[in-house]
């Protein structure tokens, strides 16, 4: 028991003296920094024992410091980010609407450029609204009526070519019946001189995409390459007018007809804007130009020139010579006829 005593005794005076000795550190540790005194021996120690602990709080206050930057860092970063998410669907939607502000502007860029070339019609552009839902027939709606000049029978056409005809015109819209319609039927002719053979383009149910060229007789001279346009027969479509290209051709059952399977000019797949020709006139007549000239043999233009407006006037006065000489007969004639009416008997009183 007595040295259970003095072993407690022993550690109890080993921590009052830790104690005192820690209380007497921080003592000088508090008065040198309270400047109440000043000896190299106290400053010393509290140097050396403070410095563990103010590498320690330095640290900890670094890591503190680096730890409140990178949060800071990453919540900015966050919001650029935000910013820049947003910024690229507004760039992204804005490239979305140029493009297609381009597409459609290089759409009515070729439609003004056919209606300039095309001087004989006179045209109204048009947008596509609608198509109709039956797989057996081919009609579109466009946004111009009889209020824009659109009446029914009126060709339908695009810079590549026919489209189609005005089938109903509403008021401010009008429905058109597509060329590979199979209840449509077009006049049409081998554009080829050496050909020049007729015959009705009408659409294949069985082929919406591919028209086709019938009432075909089977010597005719029809190639495959061949381009088809209209004839102008019927008065719907006027003359000239591109349909396509014979891309094959069979024979009919019977065996004396022919058909060609046509490739049209236009992708109606893809049509979007058109023209519908509201009025159409006769093309003016190309200006004569000059034959070319073989080198020693050349002749003046102007003197060319007066040569042919001085037998233009000799065709003109031998035109009224005509004319004024059949006049003079007619004159004659009806003198000779005044003198041999019969005269009138009298009859006797």
């Amino acid at each position: 028991m007595s040295k259970k005593i003095r072993r407690e005794k022993a550690s109890a005076k080993k921590i009052i003296a830790l104690i005192f000795v820690f209380i007497s550190v921080f003592c000088s540790v508090f008065f040198a920094a309270r400047s109440k005194f000043s000896t190299p021996v106290t400053d010393g120690l509290a140097m050396t024992i403070m410095a563990p602990f103010q590498r320690v709080f330095s640290w900890v206050g670094s890591q503190l410091m680096f730890v409140k930057d990178t949060v800071t860092e990453i919540s900015h970063l966050h919001e650029q980010n935000r910013l820049l998410r947003e910024e690229v669907e507004i760039l992204r939607a804005q490239n979305l609407t140029a493009s297609e502000y381009a597409s459609e502007n290089q759409r009515l860029r070729n439609l003004l450029g056919y209606k300039q070339a095309a001087i004989q019609f006179d045209l109204v552009a048009a947008s596509v609204i609608g198509r109709e839902s039956a797989s057996w027939s081919s009609v579109i709606v466009i946004n111009r009526g009889t209020l824009d000049g659109v009446a029914n029978n009126m060709a339908v056409v695009t810079e590549m070519g026919l489209v189609g005809h005005v089938m109903e015109a509403g008021v401010n819209s009008s429905k058109v019946q597509l060329l590979i319609d199979p209840r449509s039927a077009v006049g049409t002719l081998i554009q080829r001189p050496e050909s020049r053979v007729a015959g009705i383009v009408e659409g294949d149910i069985k082929n919406p995409s591919y028209p086709r060229m019938v009432n075909i007789p089977k010597d005719s001279d029809v190639q495959v390459e061949d381009m088809v346009v209209t004839s102008g027969f019927g008065g719907v479509y006027p003359k000239g007018l591109v349909v396509g290209k014979i891309v094959d051709i069979h024979n009919e059952e019977g065996g004396l007809l022919k058909y060609g399977v046509i490739d049209t000019s236009v992708d109606f797949q893809k049509l979007e804007d058109v023209a519908i020709i509201v009025a159409s006139r006769e093309a003016p007549p190309e200006p004569i130009q000059p034959p070319q000239q073989t080198p020693g043999t050349e002749t003046d233009p102007n003197e060319t020139a007066q040569k042919l407006q001085a037998a233009q006037q000799q065709i003109q006065d031998a035109q009224q010579q005509v004319q004024d000489a059949q006049q003079q007969q007619l004159q004659q004639a009806g003198y000779v006829a005044e003198e041999l009416q019969p005269v009138e008997e009298v009859a006797p009183q």
